[in-house]
């Protein structure tokens, strides 16, 4: 067999499975099987033609797990049968975050799936060394969630979580909804989690997290049980401009806040809040690599398999993407049976 189902991003509005190619392997690669393999957010700007990096076609893809099949020479004590998922950033080594220890932001910084093939096919290759092993008993769908738990734990990580009381977060979504699990299991007392979708805020509250309608009702719960000061600590994840306008409102003096959504475009803050409350704001981006193994040690403690709402066969890629954008989905997984 030499040919390979994909997921290819043909242009516009346009998703197809192809056969394509079994890609061939240089001797720092591995060849990998996927087993299961997420939409992401950042697929949909893919889709829409308005990425600014992403050409068609493409194989899109960054969120899998699955198992070696072939190995380079320069193999690095991998083997074939190995359970992996894949550290999908692509940095370029010589910028001064490559060489100040900070690689994940690197100035010209590319991902499997945007930059290069990723990995919503029947295999994909890539360097042995972004391979990163998962544990044999680990279930290939919560593999394939690994990357996105990842983010949280880096956004959670951006500050300390000691002596958290209250921590808020706004939008539950994939991410909002992993970062309330991490924070909760890194000690934060109380979270509290708000969107505007009702199907997602009772998909919170069946994960065991404290979910309010975004807005004034958030505002309110949080006023309530803090004394009218505000949370301790705010992870935005909803990248949506009314979080921005709301959240400096929504945390107390000295507060920190964490953006790990990905505004498209420059938003309103109140920096006068930020002035008189001193409210520290902190960026937070994709993940290092100590981020994966963080998220392979508390996958199997987390409920994060309750975030997978449909898994489809590849062959049914373009419904499993129209699925991704409806209002009842949370994640979407793709898998080659």
């Amino acid at each position: 067999m030499d040919t390979m189902l994909a997921a290819r991003y043909l242009g516009p509005k346009r998703i197809e499975t192809e056969v394509v190619p079994i890609p061939a392997i240089a001797s720092d690669e591995a060849l990998i099987h996927v087993d299961a393999c997420g939409f992401c957010g950042s697929d949909m700007n893919i889709m829409a033609g308005t990425h600014p990096r992403a050409k068609a076609p493409l194989t899109v893809g960054h969120e899998l797990s699955g198992h070696v099949v072939q190995i380079g020479n320069s193999n690095a004590g991998w083997e074939v049968g190995d359970h992996v998922t894949v550290y999908p950033l692509i940095s370029c080594g010589v910028c001064y975050a490559c060489t100040h220890g900070n690689p994940h932001v690197c100035r010209k910084l590319r991902l499997f799936g945007f930059d290069v093939d990723g990995g919503m096919a029947e295999f994909v290759k890539v360097p042995i060394a972004s391979l990163v092993k998962l544990p044999r008993n680990m279930p290939s769908t919560i593999g394939a969630l690994i990357e996105p738990l990842a983010v949280a734990v880096h956004g959670v990580a951006r500050t300390s979580m000691e002596g958290v009381g209250i921590a808020v977060v706004l939008g539950a979504g994939p991410i909002g909804l992993l970062t309330a699990l991490v924070a909760q299991a890194r000690g934060a007392s109380h979270v509290i989690i708000s969107d505007v979708l009702p199907s997602r805020l009772k998909l919170a509250e069946s994960l065991g997290l404290h979910a309010i309608m975004a807005g004034a009702e958030l505002l309110a719960e949080v006023m309530r049980l803090t004394d009218a000061n505000g949370a301790d600590v705010l992870f935005e994840c909803a990248g949506h401009p009314t979080s921005a306008r709301e959240m400096t409102a929504l945390v107390r003096s000295r507060a920190t806040i964490i953006n790990l959504g990905v505004f498209k475009k420059p938003v309103e803050v109140d920096m006068q809040a930020v002035n008189f409350k001193e409210i520290q704001i902190l960026g937070s981006r994709v993940y290092e690599r100590k981020d994966f193994q963080s998220a392979i040690d508390l996958a199997m403690q987390l409920p994060i398999d309750r975030i997978i709402s449909h898994v489809f066969s590849l062959s049914e890629v373009a419904l499993a993407f129209v699925q991704f954008q409806s209002s009842d989905s949370c994640k979407v997984l793709v898998t080659p049976q």
